[in-house]
Order: structure tokens, then C-alpha cells, then sequence
């Protein structure tokens, strides 16, 4: 805890909003971010959580046409509804920024600005892939076809099953999504990011990164074996529009780039907010980026996005948080499919500490396509967090008098795992050190007459970023409503404070419902053991 103080900008993928958010994109992504956050704040940094809404992307104009309704209405319903599946879990957001936003429009045009001052624009022969009968281009998913690396259908975009971006160039049997008609391909000039320009600051940059060692050697090798420009203009509608340079001009951004810029038009607010000076704290050595993504945003977060923060002269990335797709009972969550489970409606039958602590444990390391929801898994946890109440109740309402004994080796060591393991972003590693804690604290033991205040303050102060609701309220009922949890207290503070809170809540970890477990089955298991 001997470090200066640090300011974290912790910046999950925008979610397009074409539907509310389920599981996989909760466990995935958003809380793992908000979970990185609360640990910043308990070691006594500045956190800030910033995400948005891409509603510039092609999916929400998809679902618009679906629901017969205007496209900026859509958006601004789901808008409010994937804010709302946030809430229900307990992830709280400081910056939300919509790409139709003006500010973030200007900003936008600003980050160009700069990239092209600094010599990272360039004006380039490409094609983009058109309809015939729409006389139309076509951009996005508004283009389907089978991905040219491994064959898996995909949009004109980035193919979800490999994370290859797509060229239209390369898009394989090219359908119109609107008619259905083939597509061709015609000639335009695009704005392209100049990454051959950059590429021998870049390569460096993340090999001395803290990025993990697989999302390093993936992104080094691609710009060292299949360097190109990347395109980041086309002939769309909707969008961030360019005024210049001439031979784009009407032309909009790709979202790839815009649409993951409002990390940065969220950073900018924040200062303003605080009449910080942006330029000085994006280069400030304190300032740290850390995107959490899944696998589909890895290629533009850490690449595109990287070149150009590295291109306006500011640093790459603290860190990359990218997860696999989330499974669900062993198939990839899937809205289309209708294999989904919603974070709003799941949090009113399931209590959310319950679930965050089981999605905390299932995200596990890029690459071992391992993250599956399981309901057998789901009841496990509530057990488990049940038990970790039942140590801690029957010491409430006890004396107000408690030992403070030096910490036991085994939990010094095992603090010491979870700080290591919460810098990493290996959450799952994290709560293997917060069980072995939990294993040898004397509090835990069933046969206990004294209780060690150190060990159950940094017991519940180790939970706090997984369990947040679940820890303040049994914070207050052993150390009082002003216990702020922290990884170094000193053993008098635990007695400061207003006095403690009795017990009048119920279990959080309570049993998962039955009536919630048949239905789940229902749909999910029972038609694979039909099949």
C-alpha cells in the first residue's frame, strides 16, 4: 500500500443497443470491470467507471427495422435498459456516454484530428461491399457472409468465432441482410489509420505492457507477420460524419473506432467535471486505461484503439481484461436462440451477491473457453456464501471486546495472493485466496471463543469487490455503520466509528429457488438430454 496514489479509468466495451444485457455479457465483461473498481478504491486509488452505448452500430438500425419503429427510439429504449440491467446487479457507472451524443461527435472528430496532425491518416483505394437492388452500400451486419479464416458465418464486420477482421474484400458469398440479394463490391476511397507508420513504437509498447502474455504474443505477431492499415471510413448514414479531408467528406467513422472512442469522450467529461486538464492527465504516469472486452472486441481494442492513443502522443494501455464467450449449460449464450438468461430478471429471483460471486468464479483466463454458466455451479455458490454468513453471524451480538493478534502467516500469505491476483485481473484466483483465508481464520472455526477483529475486517474487506451489499451490512453490524473496508487498517480503527448494527436482514446466500431451478432446467437442460 506504500505507492502513489493512482487514478484508474476502467472502461468496459460499450454495449450496442439492440437488447438488454444477459449473464454473459454481465459476467464477461461489465462486472469484472466494476469488480476492478471497488479493489482500486479499497486499496485507496481513484476509480472511475466509464462505458457507453455504440448506438451508431448497424445492430440497433437491424433491430429498429424489426420492430417497425425509429431507430433513435429504439436506442434510447435499450439505452435505458441495458442501465437498468447494470443496476440490478449492483454495478454502478460513473461516465455512460451515447455515441449520438454531441460532445462525444466532436470529440471524435478531435481524435482524428489529431491522429491525421500527426501524420496516422492516410487516403487509400478500398472497396465496400453493395447492393444492387437497394442501390445501396452496405456496412456492419447489415452484410452477412462465412468468414475467409475459418469459415464460420459472420457480418462484414468481425467474426465472432476467430476475432479475424473482416475486409470486404474478403467476406465470403456476401448477402444484403435487408433483401436477402448478393452483394457486390465497388471502389471507394477511405480514411485508413496508418499503422505501418507506427507499428516498430507499438510492438515495443505492449511487450513491456502488463497485457497478458497471450494477448501480447497474438497482437505482435499480427503486426510483425500481417501488418496493414486499418480502414476508419465508409459510406454509411448513421454515425460520426467527416467534413474532411475532401475525398471522404460525408463519409462516417467505422464504430470500431468511434464507437470504442467514448472510453475516451467519458475521460474528457470526468476532467471537465473536475476541472482536471484532460491533455495532462491522459499523459500523467498515475493515469491507467484498463479495458475489460470480450473476445469480439480484442483486434480494435488492442490494436486500433491502442495505435491511437499511442499516436496522439499518450500511453497504451494499462491493461487488456478480454473474456471468451460466456457458455450457458455448455452452448454460447445466444440471443437469437433465445439461450439466455436477462441480468434484470435473473437478480429478482437470484440475490445479487449470489450471483456475482458465481459469475466472479467462472470468468476465467482468455483462450480456455472455459466460462459456463451452470445451474449446478449457481446452487454451489449460494451455499457457499451462505456459509461464509453463517461464520460471521455467530459471532454478532457477541462482546464488543476482540482479540488483536498478529496476523497468522497463512493469512498474511493469502492477502498477499489476492493483492496479486486482483492486479493481475485473475478474479477467479482472487477468490481462491479469499477461500484459503477463509479455511484457517479463527473466526471461521465453529469452536471459536474469541474473535480476531483484524482477520474479520480484512476477511470482509477481501469480499468487498465481489459482494459489496452482502460485506457493508455485515461490516456495520461488527464495526459499526462507519467501517470502511480496507486491505491495512490498523487494529484501533476497528473500534472507531458509530455503534454496531444488529442483524435485521435476512441470509443473502439463501437457498436458490426451486420453482427458479425447474423452469431453468426446463429450458435449458431438458432439450439436451432429449436429444
Amino acid at each position: 500500500m506504500n505507492q502513489a496514489l493512482q487514478t484508474f479509468f476502467v472502461c468496459p466495451a460499450p454495449p450496442c443497443p439492440n437488447g438488454k444485457l444477459h449473464l454473459g455479457h454481465i459476467g464477461g465483461v461489465y462486472l469484472l470491470a466494476d469488480i476492478f473498481v471497488r479493489y482500486q478504491r479499497l486499496r485507496g486509488n481513484v476509480a472511475h467507471y466509464v462505458t457507453g452505448a455504440d448506438e451508431h452500430g448497424s445492430y440497433t438500425l437491424v433491430k429498429a427495422g424489426q420492430l417497425g419503429r425509429p431507430v433513435d427510439e429504439v436506442s434510447a429504449m435499450y439505452s435505458g435498459q441495458i442501465l437498468h440491467c447494470l443496476e440490478a446487479m449492483g454495478i454502478e457507472v460513473d461516465e455512460f456516454v451515447k455515441t449520438t451524443s454531441q460532445d462525444h461527435k466532436q470529440h471524435s472528430l478531435s481524435v482524428f484530428d489529431e491522429l491525421s496532425a500527426a501524420g496516422l491518416i492516410a487516403i487509400e483505394d478500398g472497396r465496400q461491399l453493395y447492393c444492387e437492388s437497394c442501390q445501396e452500400f452496405a456496412a456492419d451486419s447489415l452484410a452477412r457472409g462465412f468468414c475467409p479464416e475459418c469459415g464460420e458465418p459472420t457480418d462484414s464486420n468481425l467474426c465472432e468465432g476467430c476475432g479475424h477482421g473482416i475486409q470486404h474484400a474478403t467476406l465470403r458469398q456476401a448477402q444484403h441482410v435487408p433483401c436477402g440479394q448478393p452483394l457486390s463490391l465497388r471502389p471507394i476511397r477511405q480514411a485508413h489509420l496508418k499503422l505501418e507508420a507506427i507499428a516498430d513504437r507499438l510492438i515495443p509498447a505492449i511487450e513491456a505492457s502488463a497485457w497478458p502474455r497471450a494477448i501480447k504474443d497474438k497482437e505482435t505477431r499480427w503486426l510483425k507477420e500481417e501488418l496493414r492499415n486499418l480502414a476508419m471510413s465508409r459510406n454509411f448514414a448513421r454515425g460520426v460524419t467527416l467534413a474532411q479531408p475532401a475525398e471522404v467528406a460525408g463519409q462516417t467513422l467505422l464504430t470500431w473506432f468511434e464507437g470504442l472512442w467514448c472510453f475516451d469522450t467519458g475521460i474528457k467529461r470526468i476532467c471537465e467535471r473536475n476541472k482536471a486538464d484532460y491533455s495532462e492527465t491522459m499523459r500523467s504516469p498515475d493515469s491507467k486505461i484498463v479495458f475489460f472486452m470480450g473476445q469480439d472486441n480484442r483486434f480494435y481494442y488492442t490494436i486500433g484503439v491502442t495505435a491511437s492513443l499511442l499516436g496522439r502522443g499518450y500511453a497504451i494501455p494499462h491493461n487488456q481484461a478480454i473474456q471468451d464467450f460466456s457458455k450457458l449449460e455448455g452452448e454460447k449464450f445466444s440471443t437469437s436462440r433465445n439461450h439466455a438468461l436477462w441480468a434484470d430478471e435473473v437478480a429478482r429471483d437470484v440475490d445479487q451477491s449470489v450471483l456475482r460471486y458465481y459469475l466472479a468464479g467462472i470468468a476465467k483466463p482468455f483462450g480456455q473457453n472455459d466460462n459456463d454458466f451452470q445451474v449446478d455451479g449457481l446452487i454451489q455458490a449460494a451455499l457457499r456464501v451462505r456459509e461464509y454468513e453463517t461464520a460471521l453471524r455467530k459471532h454478532v451480538g457477541g462482546s464488543r471486546s476482540y482479540a488483536l493478534n498478529p496476523l497468522l502467516p497463512v493469512l498474511a500469505d493469502a492477502v498477499a495472493r489476492y493483492q496479486a491476483a486482483m492486479d493481475a485481473i485473475s478474479f477467479w484466483d482472487a477468490l481462491h485466496a479469499i477461500d484459503t483465508f477463509f479455511a484457517h481464520a479463527r473466526f471461521a472455526d465453529a469452536t471459536a471463543s474469541q474473535l480476531d477483529a483484524q482477520e474479520i475486517s480484512l476477511f470482509l474487506s477481501m469480499l468487498h469487490p465481489f459482494i459489496p451489499v452482502l460485506v457493508k451490512s455485515y461490516g456495520a453490524c461488527f464495526f459499526g455503520a462507519q467501517w470502511q473496508p480496507s486491505l491495512s487498517l490498523a487494529g484501533e480503527s476497528l473500534h472507531a466509528g458509530s455503534p454496531p448494527v444488529k442483524i435485521d436482514f435476512p441470509l443473502f446466500g439463501q437457498p436458490i429457488q426451486e420453482k427458479f431451478v425447474a423452469a431453468y432446467i426446463e429450458r435449458f437442460k431438458a432439450p439436451a438430454l432429449a436429444d
